[in-house]
């Protein structure tokens, strides 16, 4: 019996050490530590979801027995608790993250709800005004610009002859001598 709670410390305390270390951000990728509303917020919700986490372990069966499989179920209770904590974490807004990844993934946290702020302004903004189409402006034809005005000449008569009365006689055409 001894052996086997040695055994069962031995996996824990390995399950432990393999595992980095993760702390939470907020999906929103605001940071916590500068503002103590956001630092209360997240105390509250992880109070709440520790509380989720131990009825998820206290739920599950209770086997009678001993040895391995006693220890085995132990560990699977133990993850399966571990995943309700997370979940619910997540369901609220958080993040888990391994420890070292925490600035980067802040940075990529804010990024994305700065992109998601922005396509929700541009959607919830008025629709432009609908723009006539643009057509090429009908321009009327070009009037012929008026020409300056030739004068024509009036049309004269014929030179009028003088008439004299009595008519002048035409000479008479007289035969060719011979």
């Amino acid at each position: 019996m001894r052996t086997m709670a040695l055994l069962g410390v031995a996996l824990a305390l390995t399950a432990c050490a393999a595992q980095p270390h993760t702390i939470y951000l907020r999906a929103d990728g605001q940071d916590m530590a500068g503002d103590p509303v956001l630092r209360q917020q997240f105390d509250t919700d992880r109070t709440i979801c520790q509380g989720e986490q131990q009825k998820a372990s206290l739920a599950g069966k209770m086997l009678a027995g001993q040895g391995a499989f006693l220890i085995s179920d132990a560990a699977n209770r133990s993850e399966a608790a571990a995943q309700v904590g997370q979940g619910c974490m997540a369901a609220k807004g958080y993040v888990l993250v391994p420890e070292d990844q925490a600035a980067a993934k802040q940075q990529e946290l804010a990024a994305v709800a700065a992109e998601k702020a922005r396509r929700e302004a541009a959607a919830a903004a008025p629709p432009p005004p609908p723009v006539a189409p643009q057509h090429a402006a009908l321009k009327p034809k070009p009037k012929p610009k008026p020409q300056p005005a030739q004068v024509q000449p009036t049309p004269q008569p014929p030179p009028v002859q003088p008439t004299f009365w009595p008519p002048p006689v035409q000479p008479t055409p007289q035969p060719p001598p011979s």
